[in-house]
Order: structure tokens, then C-alpha cells, then sequence
């Protein structure tokens, strides 16, 4: 596999000791053509084009039409898709071609990867697995002996209804797998398996789906000028350039006060001219057509739209307006750090990302607690092994991943704090279970 730096990309608080602006790494565009058919059977062969997009484009394609910067960024990203295009490949970057890379070299080793086969039972012998029960695309069941240990790396809940109701308090609008739906986590937790931050996920602000469809997450669109979000009232209650994750954090605390599921990002004509708004541009009629999306003359008119008293939305943009022509957000410090501004404009000034919300026609876009998944799940040690209620290993059980409780805690310290964890304690599961790590079976001390 082959590694680039994300030399733009700062952790989500740069600032904090230890901080750095660059720390992570991606996969170089891997060309997805070296799967031969198995491309067709992921999601990204299937719905995607080949598209060798890093992520530090991101952040300048946004504005690729409005600054020099992000102009060039976006011929030298077309120029590297005609380039793969010329040369017969089928280029994908950051995670579509991670996980096709990942494959081609399972592929390459001649792992078997047996598709369409859910595991449906975990086999136990005096209280350690030694085993899974799969049922088979025929309908069949085969019972799989595991000679060292079963690791399960499965996902977490998101879009299982009856779980986020119960543990999130909201019915989810999640950006994850469709088959994220807790399985690796319930057949644990039947023998005995602890869980942990069930209540959690990895939130981020997005757009519903006008037809109930997979939402848009929010990035670029909330951090750049001209922008705020506010509550059901109009009032506004977050910095919207801070990390997606206290984004999704606020809203949730929010709503337990006042109404703010669903909230509304607000701008005026010049962001809607000068940046990319992903939902925008992927469902705007639709979006409108549903009440997602609305747009007036004035920020009054857009008050009236959004039920909310002109008078109240209309201070809130005006307290705005003072604080963008000053500079300095005196209410949530937007601006004030290096994330902030990763997706800003730095043609605005005093601060990249204030721009007073002037121009009309004024455009309120919904706002719903998204996620990437879910945080909760079994409670594993350094070794990926997972726990029971005494905080000691459960036999020839490891997890990995979202079917695990993160890490990171309740945090999101910066990019790749989900497949990072996963794949690292992935690799120390196998190096455990395959007698190369550590063989102690001492409880590990809780945290």
C-alpha cells in the first residue's frame, strides 16, 4: 500500500499540547481495475465513478470557482482523473481506494472472503469461542472452526431503528453502510460481552434526505463565511467551523433545552454563489419541494418560512454581522483556531471564516444530528480482546472497529480516528491471537 500525507489537513484541535497541523496519512489513488470484478461487488463499484480524489482537494475544491487557490486545485485534480482515464486505470482515493487496496491485497493472498454470509451464532466450548455459525447465500448454515480466535469487525448500530431510539434518543440519520446494524455487538453481548459508550456516535451535522435516503454530511458548507446556524427559535448556539463531532454534540444538547432537531444553516447569495453545497447540488429541487430547503428576500421573510419571530432571527443576524465585521466571534470563537479555518475563505477579511449575511436572497438548509456511525460497543483491552462485566477477557474473542466502544472516548481528536483505531487494533488482535503478543491473561486495568 502506498502513503501520502494529508500536509494541510490539521487535527480537529490543533491548538491543544501535542497539536499538530498534517499528522495524518491516505492512500495514494489506488487503481480499482486490479480487482477485476470484484470492484462490482462494493458499494463504491457500484454507485460510484472512479474519482482519485485526497483530502487535501477537498478543502479547495469547495471554492473552486471563487479563488486562485482553489482553481489550480481543481485543474490538477482533473488533469490526475484524465491522466488515470489516458492511462486505462480506474483511479479511487481516500476511502474507496483504501478499502479497494485493502482487498486487491487480500486478493493477492488468496484470503477467501466469503460474501452475502452472515454470522448468525458465535460457537462456544467451556466459555471460550472457538467458532462461528455463517449462513450461506443457498440458505445453508456452515459451522466455521476457528483454530486461534474469532475477530469480529462489523460495524457499529447506526441504522438500526430500535437501538438508536433507545441509546441516542433519536431514530438516526447516519451516513454509514446500510448493514450497519449492530450484529457483531448483540452476538457478543449474548455471551457475556460489556458494552460501552452505547449512547455515543461519531455526529456530524447533515442534510436529511428528501425521499428518507442516505443524508449529506455538512462540512465546508457551515465553517465558510456568510454562513450561521440557529435553533428552532433563531437563536444560534455553536461555532459552526468547530470539529463535526461538538457540531453534532451542541445540536443534541441543544435540543434537550429548545427546539433545535431540526436546526437551520443560514447564507446569503454569495455563499451560495462562491462555494460547493453538496446537497445542493446533488437534490436541490427535491430538498425545496420538501420544506428542507427554503429561501426569501429578507432575513424577516425567511424568519416567516421557518416559524420563527422576524425580530429574533433578525438580532441574531445582525449581533452576527457586528462580530464578522470585526473579526472576532465574541459568542463561540469562530475563526479562532487552525481547524476553523481549514475550510474558510481567505479573501474575507478580518476573519476567514465571519462574513456579515447582507445579500439577499437569504437560503435556510435543515440540519439534522448525522453521524459516520456509531461509537458503542464492546469493551476490548490493548490487545483487542474483549471483555466481560469483571473487565476480564472473554477466550478467543477480539473486535475491532466501530463493532467496538472507540478509543476516542467521547472525543474526535482528528482525522482517522475511526479506521486508525480499527485497523491498529486489528493488527494487534492478530498478532495476539496468533501468539506474538501478549499472552498474560491478567485483567487489564479499567480506565
Amino acid at each position: 500500500m502506498r502513503w501520502a500525507a494529508a500536509r494541510d489537513y490539521p487535527d480537529y484541535y490543533p491548538e491543544l499540547p501535542g497539536g499538530k497541523i498534517g499528522r495524518a496519512v491516505e492512500v495514494i489513488p489506488f487503481d480499482t481495475r486490479k480487482l477485476g470484478d470484484w470492484i462490482h461487488r462494493s458499494r463504491t463499484g457500484e454507485t460510484l465513478p472512479p474519482i482519485p480524489l485526497m483530502t487535501d482537494d477537498v478543502w479547495q475544491l469547495t471554492r473552486a470557482w471563487s479563488t486562485l487557490d482553489g482553481f489550480v486545485r481543481g485543474a490538477r485534480f482533473v488533469g490526475r482523473t484524465v491522466a488515470g482515464l489516458v492511462r486505462g486505470q480506474r483511479l479511487a482515493g481516500m476511502g474507496a481506494g483504501l478499502v479497494a487496496n485493502l482487498m486487491w491485497i487480500l486478493r493477492r493472498r488468496g484470503v477467501e472472503v466469503l460474501l452475502e454470509s452472515p454470522v448468525t451464532e458465535l460457537v462456544t466450548e467451556r466459555g471460550a469461542v472457538v467458532g462461528v455459525v455463517s449462513r450461506r447465500p443457498d440458505g445453508f448454515s456452515a459451522r466455521i472452526r476457528a483454530r486461534r480466535g474469532v475477530v469480529l469487525a462489523a460495524g457499529g448500530f447506526a441504522h438500526r431503528r430500535d437501538w438508536r431510539e433507545r441509546y441516542h434518543g433519536i431514530p438516526g440519520y447516519s451516513s454509514a453502510a446500510d448493514g450497519d446494524l449492530g450484529g457483531g455487538i448483540e452476538l457478543a453481548a449474548a455471551i457475556g460481552a460489556r458494552l460501552e459508550l452505547m449512547d455515543d456516535a461519531w455526529w456530524g451535522v447533515s442534510v436529511p434526505h428528501p425521499d428518507g435516503g442516505p443524508p449529506t454530511f455538512v462540512l465546508n458548507e457551515r465553517s465558510q463565511p456568510f454562513s450561521i446556524i440557529v435553533d428552532q427559535r433563531g437563536d444560534r448556539y455553536v461555532n459552526e467551523s468547530a470539529s463535526y463531532i461538538d457540531v453534532g454534540h451542541a445540536m443534541l444538547e441543544r435540543h434537550r433545552q429548545v427546539g433545535a432537531i431540526p436546526s437551520w444553516l443560514i447564507v446569503d447569495a454569495r455563499h451560495r454563489r462562491r462555494y460547493l453545497f453538496a446537497a445542493l447540488l446533488q437534490h436541490g429541487k427535491r430538498l425545496r419541494q420538501a420544506g428542507i430547503v427554503r429561501v426569501a428576500d429578507s432575513i424577516e421573510g425567511l424568519a416567516v418560512e421557518l416559524g420563527m419571530d422576524p425580530s429574533r432571527l433578525r438580532a441574531t443576524v445582525e449581533r452576527f454581522n457586528r462580530f464578522a465585521r470585526n473579526g472576532v466571534d465574541e459568542d463561540f470563537g469562530r475563526g479562532n483556531s487552525a481547524y476553523d479555518r481549514y475550510y474558510s475563505d481567505p479573501r474575507v477579511k478580518p476573519n476567514p471564516n465571519l462574513g456579515p449575511l447582507e445579500k439577499p436572497p437569504f437560503t435556510a438548509v435543515q440540519l439534522v444530528p448525522g453521524d459516520l456511525g456509531t461509537k458503542g460497543g464492546l469493551l476490548t483491552d490493548a490487545d483487542g480482546r474483549v471483555l466481560n462485566d469483571d473487565l476480564r477477557p472473554i477466550p478467543g474473542l477480539y473486535a475491532s472497529g466501530n463493532t467496538t466502544a472507540s478509543v476516542m472516548g467521547r472525543t474526535y481528536p482528528g482525522p482517522g480516528s475511526t479506521i486508525a483505531p480499527a485497523v491498529i487494533f486489528a493488527y494487534r488482535a492478530a498478532r495476539h491471537l496468533a501468539g506474538s503478543g501478549r499472552s498474560d491473561d491478567r485483567p487489564p486495568q479499567p480506565a
